[in-house]
């Protein structure tokens, strides 16, 4: 376990969720709490990382410039600096965390997810392309090794250790259970976006798990204090994630046909005003898309699913830009990048709050 650290709180009341949906305001204050920092004057400087390939998934290789334009708000962005970045690069190290959510997935599936990721570790003779660590997220809280290694056979050992803790987890039911796992969810994954971020170098978190409560229908009834919260906390998520280098990817290991994975799709946008926020923009592979990260939804082949999330590690762009002025603090900006090449698919950094004065 590891303390959180770090000025931004992701905490939530399960209390206010169910004030909430009984359509009464008194005492609904979920906010992101926390006293902000001072925010910078003058130019601020982005910087995100791209992933390039071609229909197949493989890393297009030498791409210069002039083969970028990046519209930030659907304006040329000031490009500054564009690298190809290799995933074996000790000057901008890769890692890959893997993460077993066991908040969200029943016992049957959590000890599908532990054998496909114990098949994982073991393939090729348990050497792995890039140094890896596991973590398991149950609602005590954050477990994680923090020794990133290339040898899946320790990391098997070590993925035996957690078992007493996936043996033991708490799967709350009903409203009540729903309402927890969200409150669990989003505080641990705000520690562990935390611990990622003070990392150097990219980062890969893997999420294996079908995600957290969306409350879809609590979006008519939610109060202006409480879509602020929402809107305070996807800030923070989506500053945190892109300043650290952290790349999110989910893993659905549900079967198609038991629920809508797909239902995500809906809350993609960005949200630029408080009063469009929703419990929906927070989910797990929402947070995941917007970091350029993989959403795998199928739930057929887990094993599948880290490879292909893998072999992301192996090559990006890493690319700066100066941002052009603002209005306001905490502008969002919705970026979008073009590659003049044929077929070349791109995944980035869905946008960004500014964080200086205008």
């Amino acid at each position: 376990m590891f303390a959180h650290a770090g000025s931004v709180s992701y905490s939530f009341r399960a209390t206010s969720v169910c004030l909430l949906l009984a359509a009464s305001s008194a005492g609904c204050l979920a906010q992101a709490a926390g006293a902000a920092a001072p925010a910078p004057s003058g130019p601020q400087t982005i910087t995100i990382d791209a992933r390039v390939t071609d229909k197949l998934g493989h890393h297009l290789a030498g791409l210069q410039a002039q083969d970028f334009t990046l519209l930030d708000n659907k304006q040329p962005a000031k490009i500054l600096d564009i690298k190809e970045v290799d995933g074996r690069d000790a000057t901008d190290p890769m890692r890959v965390l893997i993460v077993i959510d066991a908040i969200n997935g029943g016992f049957d599936v959590v000890a599908r997810e532990r054998g496909e990721l114990t098949d994982f570790l073991n393939q090729d003779g348990g050497g792995l392309a890039q140094p890896t660590s596991l973590a398991v997220l149950t609602e005590k809280g954050v477990s994680i090794e923090k020794s990133f290694i290339t040898d899946g056979t320790s990391l098997n050992a070590t993925l035996a250790k957690f078992q007493n803790e996936l043996r033991t987890a708490t799967r709350a039911a009903g409203f009540w259970g729903a309402t927890e796992k969200l409150q669990w969810s989003l505080d641990e994954l705000g520690r562990l976006a935390t611990y990622e971020s003070s990392l150097p170098g990219r980062k890969l978190v893997i999420v294996i798990g079908p995600g957290w409560p969306m409350f879809p229908w609590a979006g008519t009834q939610e109060s202006d204090k409480e879509r602020r919260w929402a809107f305070n906390t996807i800030e923070a998520f989506s500053n945190e994630l892109r300043e650290g280098r952290v790349t999110l990817y989910a893993i659905d290991p549900f079967i198609l046909g038991q629920t809508n994975p797909f239902y995500y799709q809906n809350y993609l946008k960005g949200i630029a005003k408080a009063n469009d926020a929703q419990y929906g923009d927070l989910a797990l592979q929402v947070l995941a898309a917007h970091t350029g990260g993989l959403v795998q939804d199928s739930g057929s082949d887990i094993k599948g699913g880290l490879n292909t999330a893998i072999r992301d590690a192996s090559a990006c762009y890493t690319i700066t830009f100066e941002a052009p002025p603002i209005d306001r603090k905490n502008e969002y900006h919705d970026l979008h990048l073009q590659i003049d090449k044929p077929d070349a698919l791109v995944r980035t950094t869905a946008g960004y709050y500014s964080n200086i004065q205008p």
